[in-house]
């Protein structure tokens, strides 16, 4: 059988072009042209209030994937005009992002490639890889960390140290609270440099409102090719009470287990889903392009790790690409539902998980409409399940097909897998 059939590398970055989606079901990633200052995070779970709608929906969480870069004491973020995309390549076999750009600064010029995943097997965890070559000798410094500058919220814990540890076990943690305090979520990350001995390692350890970063400061020579990894993790409040703390175990736990192997075993996770790859028989290359895409696009979406099911897009939430708001709607069971089912039961399950951990919204929702046993809502929010649809379309409540889209799913799990 083929390999599964990627996009063609990227080019020409149009302004009507939205950054790349890449996700494991439990975190989304938005990561624009030039990765360390354009992008976003979203998070399975994370609940937070619409800031238009003024209803439960999605929340960004901090993104993983920020960081900066310095020439002769001139930063990649505060002069972006001098950076130049070249490219972007997909892998979608493996779910790996690999994107190159230039920064120039006077004579000196890096180049510049960043590799980013979610990975599947450690579903927390955003692993980055950073490779810098300079063609001239220069001052050269590279940040790597999070950054939740720009997003709905405010801090609540910053971190650089481990209580009860004399040296920290990640570079920094942070607690983060959505807007509308309804819910939290918990960040940290570890790099490791590889490049000359004589590297300088910072990081702001007294400003409680500045981004996490760890900045790896040199006297480079030309043609020198420093690399820097971050492994990160991100953790919703609705998967444990002190998502900072947690977030802080698993990104060490991935730092132990190292960038190769969080990388090889990725790897691995989705050659086994790409078992269940659909081949269109006697259709030309473009529809198997088509078929490719939606079968990891639903993948990257679903994961049995996926405890508040998923929402129309998954978490490829990006400002002004589309109306809904993250809950989780009728059209997940109906559509959604069957392929996954087929293809990774696990996440199917994980999707039915959502529903009958919250038969209380729904036992509530029918009451509130004047019927006895369940009624699922048209739009269920991701805490407790109950109607989250926007206040102007009130009328969408009316349909009442949707416990019936919800007990088919069921009835279907129990055909397919006799569970």
């Amino acid at each position: 059988m083929s390999e599964p059939i990627s996009p063609p590398p990227l080019k020409d970055f149009r302004p009507e072009f939205i950054p790349a989606y890449l996700s494991n079901g439990l975190i989304g990633l938005r990561v624009g042209r030039i990765p360390l200052i354009e992008g976003l995070t979203m998070l399975n779970g994370l609940a937070g209030v619409h800031p238009e709608d003024q209803v439960e929906g999605f929340a960004r969480a901090p993104y993983v994937v920020a960081g900066d870069i310095a020439i002769d004491r001139v930063k990649l973020s505060e002069r972006s005009e001098r950076a130049r995309f070249i490219e972007q390549r997909y892998d979608f076999s493996c779910g790996e992002l690999v994107s190159r750009f230039a920064f120039e600064v006077g004579d000196v010029r890096a180049d510049v490639e960043s590799l980013v995943l979610c990975s599947r097997t450690q579903p927390t965890v955003v692993i980055h890889e950073l490779r810098v070559s300079v063609n001239g000798p220069c001052e050269l410094s590279i940040a790597m960390g999070i950054d939740p500058i720009g997003i709905e919220g405010r801090w609540r814990k910053r971190e650089t140290d481990t209580p009860g540890a004399k040296e920290p076990i990640v570079d920094g943690s942070l607690l983060w609270e959505t807007y509308g305090g309804l819910g939290s979520c918990g960040a940290a990350y570890v790099t490791r440099f590889e490049g000359p001995e004589d590297a300088k390692r910072e990081r702001e350890e007294n400003d409680r409102l500045a981004p996490l970063h760890t900045v790896y400061s040199l006297r480079a020579r030309s043609g020198a090719t420093c690399v820097v990894r971050s492994i990160a993790s991100v953790v919703a409040d609705q998967m444990h009470a002190e998502p900072h703390r947690q977030a802080a175990r698993l990104a060490a736990v991935g730092a132990k287990l190292g960038f190769d192997r969080l990388r090889k075993e990725n790897r691995e996770a989705w050659a086994d889903l790409w078992r269940g790859r659909v081949i269109l028989s006697g259709a030309g290359r473009r529809w198997q392009e088509l078929a490719d895409a939606a079968f990891y696009y639903l993948h990257a979406s679903a994961h049995t790790s996926s405890l508040f099911s998923t929402s129309m897009f998954g978490l490829a939430y990006w400002p002004n690409y589309h109306y809904y708001r993250g809950q989780v709607m009728w059209d997940i069971e109906t559509f959604v539902f069957p392929a996954l089912l087929l293809t990774d039961p696990h996440a199917a399950d994980a999707l039915l998980s959502y529903r009958s951990d919250r038969l209380e919204g729904a036992r509530r929702n029918a009451a509130l409409n004047g019927y006895r046993g369940l009624q699922f809502p048209w739009a269920s929010g991701p805490r407790d399940g109950n109607e989250m649809i926007r206040v102007s379309a009130p009328l969408v409540t009316l349909e009442q097909h949707i416990s019936l889209s919800v007990a088919l799913a069921f009835a279907r799990y129990v055909h397919a897998t006799g569970d």
